[in-house]
């Protein structure tokens, strides 16, 4: 998985880069008037002197990444099922239905959180797609 980020700081051997998460109308939000994209700041490793102000491109494992929407998404339709089914068998009514499958989500979103917070994303700086203007002290 590719993605193309800033370079908003870099030293020491390392760089925070920010990526514009791409919206689900495919970044043309001036269209449809709808979703907010919003940013994340990724720490890498600054193998390629990299400089505040640039465009590089980003590269994480397409495998990890599919695996960890895998887990997150499908744990949570799973909980959500279990939730709603338990909350039924227990009552016999469709509210506690509906209680129980929210239970459940809540309980998931939490597990899901704890587990991805010690999630192995390493993004690697693959290219410098442009170079931050430098400014010659003449």
């Amino acid at each position: 998985m590719e993605q193309t980020g800033y370079v908003v700081s870099a030293s020491g051997g390392a760089a925070k880069v920010r990526v514009d998460r791409e919206s689900a109308c495919g970044g043309n939000c001036v269209s449809c008037k709808g979703c907010p994209s919003s940013a994340v700041i990724v720490d890498v490793d600054d193998n390629l002197g990299l400089k505040k102000g640039d465009v590089v491109t980003l590269y994480e494992d397409t495998k990890k990444v599919l695996r960890y929407a895998a887990i997150g998404y499908g744990l949570m339709a799973v909980l959500l099922v279990v939730g709603a089914v338990l909350g039924f068998m227990l009552t016999h009514r469709d509210i506690m239905a509906l209680v129980g499958a929210a239970a459940a989500l809540l309980i998931g979103f939490v597990v899901v959180k704890l587990f991805f917070r010690n999630a192995d994303t390493s993004f690697k700086v693959t290219e410098i797609k442009s170079r931050a203007e430098t400014e010659d002290a003449s």
